[in-house]
């Protein structure tokens, strides 16, 4: 009996070593009649995310013909679990988001995969997941990013061949109206360089 129950005390403490947790998305309302499904599967872990750890398996998949073909298959680190459908390459179809990290002030970190409809696929944009706060300005298409620190401050980012490319510009937001100036500023310039 005693064996018994330490045998069984062992399986269950194997089994929760090993925890997961998976996340299944079945994206018809987003991409109509496309057949595709996200499962986000995450090891439970100690790590944070802040150094390049994994604890999740992204699979990005479509129904084709009755059978799944894989379109994505990708390791990553996903704090949450929180899958997000946004537009950030102006093309009015939303993107996922796959949330990453939090930091102490709650500046949320992403993985960002573009959906090109054409080729019914998705493709990783790479140094997404540095941008802190990411929003996308469709109007002047760039990313913004929004990070709360001792001094708040705004950066600017577009992207290119499905990298990041990084404007090198960051204005403080004090909350006054010349922040409103230099953002529109910036904006300006940015501009004039694409």
């Amino acid at each position: 009996m005693k064996r018994s129950l330490l045998i069984a005390a062992f399986i269950l403490a194997y089994i929760n070593a090993f925890t997961q947790n998976t996340k299944t998305i079945k994206c018809d309302s987003i991409y109509k009649a496309k057949g595709i499904t996200i499962k986000l599967r995450t090891f439970e872990t100690e790590q944070q995310g802040y150094f390049g750890e994994k604890n999740s398996i992204l699979t990005i998949s479509k129904k084709l013909n009755g059978k799944n073909h894989l379109l994505i298959k990708d390791s990553i680190f996903s704090l949450l679990q929180e899958i997000k459908f946004q537009d950030y390459n102006n093309d009015s179809i939303k993107d996922i988001l796959i949330q990453n990290i939090s930091d102490v002030r709650s500046n949320w970190t992403y993985t960002l995969y573009l959906y090109n409809s054409k080729t019914n696929s998705f493709k990783k944009v790479k140094g997404f997941e540095e941008i802190k706060n990411p929003t996308y300005n469709s109007k002047y298409k760039i990313i913004e990013s929004h990070v709360m620190s001792g001094t708040n401050w705004t950066g600017f980012y577009s992207i290119k061949n499905n990298k990041i490319h990084d404007y090198k510009i960051e204005i403080t937001d004090d909350g006054s109206s010349k922040y409103e100036k230099e953002y529109q500023k910036t904006i300006k310039k940015i501009s004039a360089k694409k």
